[in-house]
């Protein structure tokens, strides 16, 4: 059993009211039973029967996975998680290696499988169904006929339909007449079984999430919204509702709300227009919404909540009350209460809260370890640690108060006073263009005395703290290191730092989170080159303006922009001002990127500076082109061809170098990262919106280049930063953002761009088809076995592999059977190898019906074509673009046009960079990709400057598969990389052996 599953341990995972509720529903879990990585079971609430699985990494690393309301929406240890984990700790589950036969408490309710049964239940079955079925299920009964399946190999379907027949005194089978509860139970055990037949035709049964419903339209005043069912589909068989078709039988496992209710017998419900608008997405958990309509062609966007903290201090305890205006709308606390005037529907756009914002209060007070108040009224957080309550006070306080409103209750100024802590203090004495001289001094908050620097010294070195006192965690983990890495010297008792040390003070003088931003400040407004074409935005001014004054004092810097705010304008602009002031020797300007990015530089050239004479050094004429190159001018080259012509490069000085797409060099042993570490250049920018996407290390690969040494060596920088980050050290990663602040700029679309539409983003979760289901089960199974075998035999690296390989199939699978080669399968009709086809071409056939033009990403080829011959015959004109294209600006300039084709397909890898196709307002990411930051370039195509409309982003996924785990280690991934402002991720070869066999659980 984990040793994590204690009654403790799960009191102390969930809150108070989690905690009480899931002890009432103990007594109802079934199957709760031990895992290697944590627990899982089923749990019946009321009527609907819930599924959970927990991981368990440590007492305090806990992560439940729960269907509920609660978990889905904020990541909570909900009451379903701890009912499953008290049911195990008191000894009433299953163990792994247990044989026993499980004992459920309750019988498996209806909506949710049985849990499996372990034991001699080995035999394959078939279910046979009689012809009129579907008129027998419409009464509430059914007749079937159980067999064995002689010649078959039992799955675990016939396990669980063995158990269920055990259970019903018909262990060989039979024929069965069923109703009502019974019948219903029969149903859900059978879900998923790959032999169901009537007269000779395969008949899928499987459980349902939601009822589906024919319409969502306004009534005629539009005070209303009107529901109506999908006709002649729901029948009520015992206490649960099925929906019925020629083919399948669908159990609901989402219990229908009373409102509700009369839709299950064939009627429509009409409710309030507000009151549907503000319970859409809780409506969604229990019906599935069409894809045409009125509905589907209205926009949800969220308003910006102001938040404010009421705190206020016990001697036991700190409470924070917080809460969320909206405009001139009384305060609410977050998730609960009325917002007048939302949600608020204007034509097709609706304005509503911002729940993840709301959540993301609770989550910033759970980070600092507040819980809720036992007075549920109150909706207050409470925090009784004396430790944490100091740090609260000197580290997070200030924080929130730069952030949010703050209201200082009763009790909290004393509070404060008795928060012993000593603070560093800055005080600039002189400074000038490239120095800074300051005292640093250090005064406890109990007192108006300075402290003894000597004293405070000691104390940093040996700890940071005393018996009575303590200096604040940003001197000892980001001020006392820095120290030692700036340049400083002291004179006359005082310091002075020169250069970029002066301005990382500056920073840490103001004590600025938002430290890669600070070096904005006090630069001189950049002067547009008299060659620039080009009518550059404030935010973009600004940023060539920084990019000047870096690159001519420091000769180095890093434009890290979000993806579609103009890096390569701000590039272009900088060059112009260097050429035309800053090139006495008439020395040429080299730009490496990507070989599908050239085109998009050269052309990028023509529009903002077309006096500027351009060559591109790549392909077969490269070497002609060699001959004729000469100063003034700027030289265009990809990364590989840059290390194959290196020693005619090293022969060469270049005014500057500029490197595009500058995460491609992340990885500092490639031959094109030593390259550009090589080259003689005045000046070095890297451009890049993804700056961290593995892990730091990326950065210190950046700043080789950019600024060499300043990072320090690999094994200094590595000890430093990239172990301490890895283990998700926040302080690390706060030195780290001081500490580059001064060579990098990064802003985001919200901070620089509020005239940029809202991007709206949707997980599209289809059910695997039967045949595509087993296909997966057999792939996993076998990559289990060989993986087995060759970790046996001491082969890691041959596992590891084959791990991968493995992870590939079973992801193509996922996809469309097709893509593993086999004839069998590409005979097959499209419904049997490809549910996300079939969902494809439905939000394909409404986004078009709608006039909406798509992207659909993909990083399989194949897949593309497969996609785009279907497209053919449905008569949908259609382009596609991936690495073998030769005309790529003609193809995208094709889809720019006012009568382009409505759907462009694009290869992940091919389409991710450079390309700037705002015609498009729908995009599809067909198959998640492992780096969440690869997927966000690719969407960032459509979701740019120049963009007039919402984008609207779906992203496939098949429900219970590798890519459900893929897109859950993406979030978990974000977080180094998050922590310095940054969204990041990895692609495989960037995940542990652990990550990826936890792909296989």
């Amino acid at each position: 059993m984990n040793p994590h599953c204690t009654e403790a341990v799960i009191r102390k995972a969930a809150d108070w009211r989690a905690f009480k509720r899931g002890s009432e529903l103990a007594a109802g879990v079934t199957g709760a039973t031990a895992t290697a990585a944590g627990w899982r079971g089923a749990v019946r609430d009321g009527r609907r029967p819930l599924r959970v699985a927990v991981t368990a990494k440590s007492p305090t690393d806990i992560e439940a996975r729960c269907p509920c309301a609660e978990n889905q929406s904020t990541g909570a240890f909900c009451c379903h998680a701890v009912a499953v984990g008290l049911a195990l700790a008191k000894g009433e589950a299953a163990v792994p290696g247990d044989k026993r036969p499980l004992s459920p408490r309750v019988a498996p309710p209806p909506g949710d499988p049985p849990p499996l049964r372990p034991g001699p239940a080995d035999d394959a079955w078939r279910i046979e169904l009689p012809p009129p079925w579907l008129r027998m299920l419409a009464g509430g009964r059914l007749a079937v006929r159980v067999s064995k399946a002689g010649g078959e190999a039992p799955d675990e379907a016939d396990a669980r339909l063995g158990a269920w027949l055990a259970e019903v005194s018909a262990p060989g089978g039979g024929m069965l007449q069923l109703d009502g509860n019974r019948l219903a139970a029969f149903l859900t055990s059978a879900a998923g079984h790959p032999r169901v037949v009537q007269d000779g035709r395969a008949v899928e049964i499987r459980l349902g999430d939601r009822l589906r419903v024919a319409s969502v339209e306004p009534d005629d005043g539009g005070g209303r919204v009107v529901i109506t069912p999908d006709a002649g589909r729901v029948v009520r068989i015992g206490s649960a509702l099925a929906e019925t078709g020629e083919d399948r039988i669908s159990i609901l496992s989402a219990p229908l709300l009373p409102e509700l209710r009369p839709l299950a017998a064939g009627k429509p419900v009409a409710m309030p227009m507000r009151d549907f608008l503000e319970r859409a997405g809780i409506l969604g958990e229990a019906l599935e919404w069409p894809v045409h309509g009125w509905l589907a062609g209205v926009t949800f966007v969220a308003a910006r909540p102001e938040v404010e903290l009421t705190i206020r201090a016990t001697k036991r305890a700190l409470e924070v009350l917080p809460r969320v205006r909206y405009g001139e709308s009384p305060p609410v606390a977050p998730g609960s209460g009325v917002v007048d005037g939302l949600p608020s529907l204007e034509g097709d756009r609706c304005l509503v809260r911002d729940h993840d914002a709301e959540r993301g209060i609770k989550r910033l007070l759970e980070s600092r370890r507040f819980t809720r108040s036992a007075d549920e009224a109150a909706a207050s957080w409470e925090l009784r640690d004396e430790d944490r309550i100091a740090d609260f006070l000197n580290e997070t306080l200030p924080d929130l108060e730069a952030r949010f409103t703050v209201h200082h209750g009763p009790g909290l100024a004393a509070r404060i006073r008795d928060a012993a802590v000593i603070a560093p203090k800055f005080d600039v004495v002189a400074s000038g263009e490239d120095w800074l001289e300051f005292d640093l001094s250090f005064q406890s908050n109990d007192s108006n005395e300075k402290m003894d620097p000597t004293e405070v010294w000691r104390m940093l070195k040996t700890g940071g703290s005393t018996k009575s006192r303590r200096v604040t965690r940003e001197a000892t983990e980001v001020i006392e290191p820095l120290f030692s890495e700036l340049d400083l010297a002291q004179e006359n008792g005082r310091f002075v730092a020169k250069g970029a040390s002066a301005e990382c003070v500056k920073i840490l003088r103001e004590n600025d989170r938002n430290a890669n931003n600070k070096s904005l400040l006090n630069i001189n407004q950049f002067e547009i080159p008299g060659t620039l074409n080009a009518d550059l935005r404030p935010y973009q001014r600004d940023g060539a303006a920084w990019v000047s004054d870096r690159l001519n004092r420091y000769g180095g810097a890093l434009l890290a922009d979000d993806m579609g705010l103009g890096k390569t304008v701000q590039a272009i602009a900088v060059i112009e001002r260097m050429i035309e002031t800053h090139n006495p020797d008439g020395l040429p300007v080299l730009v490496v990127a990507t070989t599908s990015l050239l085109g998009n530089w050269r052309a990028e050239f023509g529009k903002f500076a077309p006096a500027r004479r351009v060559r591109v050094l790549h392909g077969a004429r490269r070497e002609a082109e060699k001959e004729r190159a000469g100063g003034l001018e700027v030289w265009l080259t990809s990364f590989g061809t840059l290390a194959r012509d290196l020693a005619w490069y090293l022969r060469r000085r270049f005014l500057a170098v500029v490197v595009d797409e500058a995460s491609l060099m992340r990885n500092p042993a490639t031959d094109h990262a030593k390259a550009l570490f090589k080259l003689d250049a005045a000046h070095r920018l890297a451009l890049t919106g993804t700056p961290v996407e593995n892990g730091v290390r990326d950065l210190w690969s950046i700043f080789r280049f950019i600024q060499p040494g300043w990072l320090g060596g690999r094994r200094e920088f590595q000890e430093r930063y990239e172990l301490p980050a890895g283990q998700g050290d926040s302080w690390t990663l706060r030195r780290l953002a001081v500490k580059t602040a001064p060579f990098m700029l990064r802003r985001t679309k919200e901070e620089v761009a509020g005239d940029l539409p809202g991007k709206i983003l949707i997980d599209e979760v289809v059910d695997l088809g039967r045949d595509q289901r087993a296909v997966y089960r057999e792939l996993l199974e076998e990559g289990r076995r060989m993986v087995g075998r060759l970790e046996d035999g001491g082969q890691q690296g041959s596992a590891r592999m084959q791990v991968l390989t493995t992870l590939l199939r079973m992801r193509q699978a996922c996809c469309d059977l097709a893509l593993l080669k086999n004839d069998r399968f590409k005979q097959m009709d499209l419904s049997r190898r490809s549910s996300k086809i079939e969902h494809l071409l439905e939000l394909l056939d409404s986004a078009i019906s709608g006039n909406h033009r798509i992207l659909i990403f993909s990083q399989f080829k194949t897949q593309l074509r497969e996609i785009r011959e279907l497209l053919t015959a449905r008569e949908i004109d259609s382009l596609l673009l991936d690495g073998e294209t030769r005309n790529r600006q003609e193809v995208v300039d094709r889809f720019q046009s006012a009568d382009g084709p409505p759907v462009f397909l694009i290869s992940l890898k091919a389409g991710g960079y450079g390309l700037n196709l705002t015609a498009a307002d729908v995009v599809i990411h067909f198959d998640p990709w492992w780096n969440p930051a690869a997927e966000a370039q690719a969407t960032d195509r459509a979701h740019r400057i120049g963009q007039t409309r919402p984008v609207t982003v779906y992203r496939l996924l098949t429900r219970g598969t590798v890519e459900e785990k893929v897109v859950s280690l993406q979030r978990r991934k974000r977080a180094v990389a998050a922590a310095i402002d940054e969204a990041g991720g990895g692609d495989a070869r960037g995940w542990t052996d652990g990550e990826l066999a936890g792909l296989f659980g």
